[in-house]
């Protein structure tokens, strides 16, 4: 709690900072520039996912990885040790 006034005095002080003036600093160029065209945010990104058919895709895959795990366990668990 004693801490509570120097915080107060030192957020007063950082209120009272001289930030230079941006005003003037861009290019006359820059000024006349044209804003660049929008275009709405669907076309950019494409058609949506389809949630079905990704989650069967990664269903899929993991099966797979998953026979193929068994399958090297099983080689493993067979395997004779010299």
């Amino acid at each position: 709690m004693k801490s509570l006034p120097l915080l107060i005095l030192i957020l007063a002080c950082a209120g009272c900072a001289d930030f230079p003036e941006l005003e003037g600093r861009e290019l006359p160029e820059l000024k006349s520039a044209r804003y660049p065209t929008l275009i709405p945010l669907q076309e950019n990104l494409g058609p949506p996912a389809d949630p079905l058919n990704e989650a069967a895709e990664v269903e899929e895959e993991l099966l797979a990885r998953r026979e193929e795990l068994e399958k090297r366990s099983q080689e493993l668990q067979n395997a004779e040790i010299n």
